[in-house]
């Protein structure tokens, strides 16, 4: 066993870090950095930890993120191991976090951090970044735009398979409007609900695309709420509901809004208001973001030199991985989605351990994401032997 790492590990999921509460793990990441001679380390204006290691010799840039921050742990009751006991169980290391994505972090600080220098050349960037669960992107911008990136790998959990695209996410807001009128007498009226109960009926019936390896778009209603509310006797006078749609690759923001605002003049209201909701979101160290929810989607060919490079080196180490796809957002929106920068996924665990209670990860998924990390990083930044 790793013990080295699997301390490290446990000491992050000891520190809780739900959403804009990162700083704790923020910190206990960079002493570890230290700890095994990354060349610069720093926590950054907008609360992501940040390490360095540079090569040998001069060459390209790998980023290799994992977001410290998680949801909350309710309903707290149902938990059987303790969310922030680091127990270890059975071959199981449990805890909020401990899938999404702490154990990602722990193995790619100490996979970055073990390499033998000789055997890179370029450096390579270790973002342990801050709002992912809310804001997917905008941290991982702010490293990108510092450091530079010619790679990147996301580390959310893929079982130690090699993600070559994934989904988007977008959050839409839809607005009809009514006429008020005491509900003693609402045929005096024209009910908001109503209007929108008849948009989202076509909003639902909408075909949902697909993509030949990422799979189904998804839609998704999340909320409906009166205008007002609580109403006191009162015909509502306008309603609002919001859509996440789950989006695949080559989708744009036109091609949804259009589909949308169709479906509502089927339904008789074409005035029916439908936009971009907007993330708004101030980190711990008082940065803030504003900007609509479109997480665009991403995808790289099997045959693209960060997928081709990756896919042998794990090979070569002793993986045995499939491609895959991420069907849920992450920072890969920004890297991949947004800026077009050669991106992969590779990270220990599964998608479905994510969010969940008793959420624990494999200790072997672990320490095999550090032997992954190792070996994509000496594969892109065309080095040998570590």
């Amino acid at each position: 066993m790793d013990q080295p790492l699997l301390s490290f590990a446990r000491d992050l999921v000891r520190i809780p870090s739900v959403l804009g509460d990162e700083h704790g793990v923020a910190e206990r990441t960079i002493a570890e950095m230290r700890l095994l001679g990354f060349d610069d380390v720093e926590i950054d204006e907008a609360g992501n930890a940040v390490g360095v290691l540079r090569g040998a010799s001069p060459g390209p840039t790998l980023v290799l993120d994992a977001h410290m921050d998680t949801v909350d742990v309710m309903p707290r009751a149902e938990w059987t191991h303790d969310p922030f006991g680091g127990e270890v169980v059975d071959g199981r290391l449990y805890g909020r976090g401990t899938s999404d994505m702490k154990g990602a972090l722990a193995a790619m600080v100490h996979a970055v951090g073990r390499l033998d220098r000789e055997s890179v050349r370029g450096k390579i960037v270790v973002s342990a970044s801050v709002g992912e669960e809310l804001i997917e992107g905008a941290a991982l911008r702010v490293v990108m735009q510092r450091h530079g990136a010619d790679f990147v790998v996301i580390g959310e959990a893929s079982d130690l398979n090699l993600v070559r695209a994934g989904r988007g996410r977008a959050e839409f807001r839809l607005v009809s409007q009514g006429q008020p009128a005491h509900a003693s007498s609402p045929e005096r009226g024209v009910n908001a609900v109503h209007v929108m109960q008849r948009v989202i009926e076509e909003i639902e019936r909408l075909p949902m695309p697909s993509h030949e390896f990422v799979g189904e778009g998804v839609m998704c209603l999340t909320d409906i709420i009166s205008v007002p509310y609580p109403a006191h006797s009162v015909v509502p006078s306008a309603c609002r509901a919001t859509y996440e749609r789950r989006l695949l690759p080559g989708e744009t923001q036109d091609d949804v809004l259009d589909a949308m605002r169709e479906a509502c003049a089927r339904a008789g209201h074409p005035e029916t208001e439908v936009s971009l909701a907007l993330a708004d979101y101030t980190s711990y160290t008082g940065v803030s973001w504003e900007q609509p929810k479109w997480f665009a989607p991403w995808e790289f060919a099997e045959d693209d030199p960060i997928v081709a490079l990756s896919l042998a080196s794990l090979r070569d180490a002793g993986f045995d991985p499939e491609l895959a796809s991420y069907q849920f957002c992450t920072n890969g929106a920004y890297s991949g989605g947004y800026a077009g920068v050669p991106t992969i996924g590779f990270g220990p665990s599964s998608e479905h351990l994510a969010h969940v209670v008793d959420e624990y990860i494999e200790i072997e998924q672990l320490e095999g994401a550090r032997g992954g990390y190792a070996a994509i990083a000496r594969g892109l930044l065309s080095g040998a032997g570590a």
